[in-house]
């Protein structure tokens, strides 16, 4: 897959008709799925013609008709093995090129670690492409931020149950499992007739999940206030059951040309040294948190936040401890340490920043 300043137009092909094609490799898709469909379309109208020409050619057109006698024919038989089986090569040499042209490596390619969590996605970008010199990855939470007709590596992991990365625009699509890390390679275009799900679609699509209609998932446009054909936004489904909220599991895939690509780099290296309440909310909701800590008080498998931050708690081992500054610290970066009293030590330890932390404290601070 090169490089190029490629544009994919909506009259290319019938799957386009649907969604949008924005990346490199998106086309081989929708070439194969026409194919496909021709060739089995094609065959359906031919069997089920011959099917209705033979009832009426050889219906029984009274009681005295004798059953018409049909002798077995090799050449048949072996004419319709003999096609179809051609027919089934050509689509599986077809599919491997494409497959290992999709699986190849690509050097030049900016390699963003991915993150999936009950429910939510964590991307981390190259500390590479800070321009403060510091050692560490810039963040965003369930927006991907890429630059377009750059080759993208997707390094691929779960920090709980599957999941699984879909984006229909680029035809990608790759479980994320614990333990190992699965991969995803594209590279983005921005699609002149992007067509991201409009309201009434999307309420039509997840009446299916059987939500309340103010609960509908909601992918925001995150390309309000720039310059056509300079950004698109695409949606990321995880289409792997993975609980109760899984319908919400949505991101966003926000492709910008180079120059605003740079610009929202610089963006998240400003905040990422930020420390305010409203970025421990952001945390809180995209870091997979709010899956086992509430706001409200009640108990989940974590103590609820409310109310959290100043008090006495007892622990497993019978101590009791002020929730502080360093309680709430320990607990992030090695939670099983200090376990309150009638709770399992389950939880994970969290890949959090100094500063991360620091917001995550002074949100709690705020829920009385």
């Amino acid at each position: 897959m090169g490089s190029g300043s490629a544009r994919i137009s909506k009259e290319e092909t019938m799957l386009e008709w649907f969604i949008d094609t924005a990346s490199e490799f998106a086309p081989k898709v929708n070439y194969m799925m026409n194919l496909v469909n021709l060739v089995t379309g094609l065959a359906f109208v031919l069997t089920n013609g011959a099917l209705v020409y033979f009832i009426i050619r050889y219906r029984r057109r009274s009681e005295n008709d004798e059953t018409s006698r049909v002798n077995n024919s090799h050449t048949v038989e072996a004419v319709w093995t003999i096609v179809p089986s051609i027919v089934f090569v050509f689509f599986y040499i077809i599919g491997v090129k494409d497959f290992r042209e999709l699986r190849a490596a690509q050097d030049e390619a900016t390699k963003i670690r991915v993150t999936a969590k009950q429910w939510a996605w964590e991307f981390a970008y190259p500390a590479s492409l800070r321009t403060d010199g510091k050692d560490r990855a810039l963040k965003s939470y369930n927006v991907l931020y890429v630059e377009e007709n750059k080759p993208v590596t997707l390094i691929m992991k779960s920090s709980d149950v599957i999941h699984s990365f879909f984006v229909p625009a680029f035809r990608v699509k790759e479980d994320v499992v614990g333990n190992i890390y699965t991969y995803v390679q594209f590279t983005p275009l921005i699609s002149e007739t992007q067509t991201n799900m409009k309201e009434a679609e999307r309420k039509a699509f997840y009446a299916l999940t059987g939500e309340q209609e103010g609960k509908i998932p909601q992918v925001k446009d995150q390309c309000v206030g720039y310059a056509p054909g300079t950004c698109a936004t695409y949606t990321i489904y995880c289409t792997e059951y993975c609980g109760k909220d899984h319908s919400y599991m949505l991101g966003s895939v926000v492709v910008l040309k180079a120059e605003l690509y740079r610009k929202k780099l610089a963006e998240l290296e400003e905040a990422s040294g930020a420390i305010s309440p409203a970025e421990g909310e952001k945390i809180y909701g995209a870091s997979g948190c709010k899956s086992c800590h509430s706001l409200d008080g009640s108990k989940l498998v974590g103590p609820s936040w409310k109310g959290l931050y100043g008090v006495k708690r007892k622990l497993t081992t019978g101590q009791e401890v002020l929730v502080d500054e360093n309680y709430i610290t320990e607990a992030i970066l090695n939670p099983n340490s200090q376990v309150p009293e009638g709770y399992a030590p389950i939880m994970p330890p969290q890949d959090l920043s100094e500063e991360q932390i620091l917001s995550v404290i002074e949100y709690i601070k705020t829920l009385k």
